[in-house]
């Protein structure tokens, strides 16, 4: 075993590939439906109106009533080591930032009982959560190799932990455009230089020479240690921590001000709380209960028989194009025809099936 670990025989396992491992092998036996009978007591359920606020409190064993949204900075030499975490709250009332190998665990120390967390691209930052938390509770939420939701404890306190990606499936450079924010200064960031070997004992110093090297634009880079307040050390030193952390922050300050923004239109239209949504899927399928599916009056929740033979119609799309031969053509334009939008227009010209499945 170590012979072949030193001959990096090895890959590391993500905590996703963890929980989705059992949930593959499961899919891939599934074995035939030979006895279609199932009990309508326990199989199907009529779909219910949705209830008010106060109603669905109740019910709720955990309520968040603290949001914020955070993301770590990382060495990416060898194993992804975490170094720098910046977070906001909600309302940006609170904007902090951590440095150091421990940056995770000092934040999880920060948290309140009962919060919710957003990171864009949770896949990849649970990462760095999850070793230190001290319970998970209930089943990760996971679609293929994206983490949607996870919800833990940490020394009793209560927390979830969302992936804002799953909600807005746009790269975070976009949000600026989409929702009508402020940028701030150009980033440039030498990542590579940000080594393990380089931040080893939480070091704060760098050579400005040395990471000039692993990025294009000198001049930028220049510019923005001397923009940065206290981020010069001397002519040829600048501090790591101020430097990562302002563009962190950045980050950070445009997620929030974008989700929040996306949050506020969602519950003005339509009186959906995103926070209480995993992804975009959900808010569009509430949608389609509270507009479509109850207003019927005859459509049912389907579960065990019903619900696997059905799911069983459901196959992969495809992708045409003219007589199956592949085009290229530099002088003229290829039409696009890929539909979207399949399933409401399909209801809108079709409607659903009503009443409960016979055999």
């Amino acid at each position: 075993m170590k012979t072949l670990w030193e001959c990096k025989y090895f890959e590391p396992i993500s905590y996703g590939e963890l929980f989705t491992y059992t949930t593959d092998l499961y899919k891939q036996n599934l074995v035939p439906l030979k006895d279609l009978s199932y009990a309508p007591k326990y199989c199907v359920q009529l779909k219910k109106k949705a209830e008010s606020k106060e109603v669905n409190k109740n019910k709720c064993k955990f309520i968040p009533e603290h949001v914020f949204f955070a993301d770590f900075e990382c060495s990416t030499d060898g194993f992804h080591k975490a170094f720098n975490i910046c977070y906001d709250s909600e309302d940006g009332s609170v904007s902090e930032s951590i440095w150091g190998q421990n940056c995770a665990t000092e934040f999880l120390e920060r948290l309140p009982d009962k919060s919710l967390i957003y990171f864009h691209n949770l896949s990849y930052d649970i990462n760095f959560i999850l070793r230190h938390m001290t319970e998970v509770k209930g089943t990760p939420i996971i679609k293929g190799s994206r983490t949607m939701q996870i919800t833990g404890l940490y020394k009793g306190r209560a927390i979830i932990i969302k992936d804002s990606y799953s909600v807005i499936n746009k790269k975070l450079k976009l949000f600026p455009a989409m929702f009508n924010l402020q940028t701030g200064p150009k980033e440039v960031f030498p990542y590579n230089y940000y080594s393990s070997v380089l931040l080893a004992n939480d070091n704060r110093t760098g050579v400005i020479s040395e990471a000039c090297k692993f990025i294009q634009d000198a001049d930028t880079f220049m510019k923005n240690i001397d923009l940065i307040e206290n981020c010069r050390i001397d002519e040829n030193h600048f501090d790591l921590e101020k430097y990562s952390t302002f563009y962190c922050k950045q980050d950070v300050r445009i997620l929030r001000e974008g989700f929040v923004k996306f949050r506020n239109d969602i519950l003005k239209e339509f009186d959906l709380n995103v926070y209480d949504y995993v992804s975009i899927c959900s808010i569009a399928n509430k949608l389609f209960e509270n507009r479509v599916y109850f207003p019927n009056g005859n459509l049912y929740d389907l579960s065990n028989k019903p619900r696997e033979f059905i799911s069983r119609c459901i196959q992969s799309g495809r992708c045409m194009l003219s007589d199956n031969i592949k085009q290229k053509s530099k002088k003229k334009l290829i039409a696009d025809f890929d539909a979207v939008s399949l399933y409401p227009s399909a209801i809108a010209r079709l409607y659903t099936l009503e009443s409960i499945q016979k055999v």
